[in-house]
């Protein structure tokens, strides 16, 4: 008894909460504890309850694709307190499909999770492969000696001429000089974070810092002599640059270079995707394609700048979800209109999985953010209540068609 008055007690504060969500007079606290009561298991039937109400005095007005998009972003904003509303372009006309295709797929990256169907069919339990639990990062040091970061305790963990390697208590790793001697030579280390590794955060001997995603790198001098501050990159890394008139800091990809001052971007690089991406969160940045017969482009904060994989074009967005570029380093997987093979990608990356697709690839669009943190069991059932079918065989995601 005393459980049913509890869950009846919730059930009513998660209604209150919710007229004052569509009345928009809730507040912000009231908007995460309703995203917090919502995500609740017990509490699925009585969202579901509330949600069909507000479509039903709401949503049976809405006729075309931009106004039921405008309408459900707006509706689920309070679900994704912690997690943004995603957006979902591939919505029929009619009001009729409408109900179906959006308060099923919204439910994409913020219903709880329920008990798992027939959908994620497993040889072995994908919750075993869980989030990264540590940074498995390591450093190659210029005479080829590789220090191995998980293992290694906090402290100095090498010198090289003038320049101290240390991990800090936070897990950091820093780049110190002892004198102000400058150095007589360029020594060049590389900090390499592996597919199912946590990102890691260095400060580099200037002070600016650089956080890497999984399955990345970045090979840097140890110390910044001369008259400019160059660095190159594999995968996914944020900047976080000091300012310094005299030297400025380029970051280079193949034939790809951005230029800067000092600001905070983000170079978003693997290999295997079809575009490199190059977003502004603050200051001005240059980039230049050595391959592009066009100028440079000189981004402005909220800009990014997208360079085909031959680096033969350069184009320029604007007004780009920042919080989406971030999510990776916020502790999410985002996306913003990614299709299903780049999903899988990042999810790959992350759990170290490899992912195939069986047959043909379903034709689908996603948006939005999912917590980095859980296991991969728990990626898989958001998955599914968007129609994603798929197994596991071993440390391979197979997606079906």
């Amino acid at each position: 008894m005393p459980d049913q008055i509890n869950e009846s007690i919730a059930q009513s504060r998660l209604q209150y909460l919710f007229e004052r969500y569509m009345d928009r007079s809730i507040t912000t606290s009231e908007e995460r504890e309703l995203a917090e009561l919502s995500l609740v298991p017990a509490n699925d039937k009585a969202v579901q309850e509330l949600e069909q109400d507000a479509w039903n005095k709401e949503g049976e007005s809405m006729l075309t694709v931009d106004e039921t998009e405008s309408y459900m972003t707006r509706f689920f904003k309070a679900r994704a307190a912690k997690v943004r509303p995603m957006l979902w372009r591939r919505i029929a006309v009619a009001a009729s499909i409408l109900l179906v295709v959006s308060l099923g797929a919204y439910f994409l990256f913020f219903a709880a999770p329920r008990k798992q169907g027939e959908v994620v069919q497993t040889k072995e339990p994908a919750s075993g492969i869980k989030a990264p639990q540590t940074n498995r990062a390591t450093i190659t040091l210029a005479d080829g000696t590789t220090v191995y970061l998980d293992s290694a305790d906090n402290g100095q963990l090498a010198v090289q001429d003038n320049v101290k390697l240390v991990k800090l208590a936070n897990g950091q790793i820093a780049y110190e000089t002892t004198t102000d001697e400058l150095l007589t030579r360029m020594q060049y280390n590389t900090l390499s974070n592996p597919r199912g590794s946590r990102v890691i955060d260095m400060a580099l001997a200037d002070g600016s810092h650089v956080w890497l995603n999984a399955g990345s790198s970045v090979t840097y001098p140890i110390a910044f002599a001369g008259n400019e501050r160059r660095l190159i990159i594999t995968g996914e890394a944020y900047f976080e640059v000091a300012h310094d008139k005299t030297k400025p800091f380029k970051v280079s990809k193949g034939g790809l270079t951005v230029e800067v001052l000092g600001t905070h971007f983000n170079v978003n690089a693997y290999d295997e995707e079809e575009t490199l991406k190059v977003t502004l969160l603050e200051g001005a940045v240059k980039v230049q394609s050595a391959a592009a017969a066009a100028q440079p482009v000189v981004l402005a904060p909220g800009q990014q700048a997208r360079v085909n994989a031959a680096g033969s074009s350069v184009t320029l967005i604007n007004n780009v979800d920042t919080d989406q570029v971030m999510a990776w380093k916020n502790g999410f997987f985002g996306f913003t209109n990614a299709d299903l093979p780049a999903m899988m990608r990042q999810i790959g990356r992350w759990y170290d999985v490899d992912v195939v697709f069986e047959g043909k690839v379903p034709v689908m669009s996603f948006g939005g953010d999912i917590s980095r943190a859980g296991s991969l069991a728990d990626v898989l059932r958001i998955l599914e209540k968007s129609k994603v079918r798929c197994r596991m065989e071993g440390r391979k995601i197979i997606v079906l068609p």
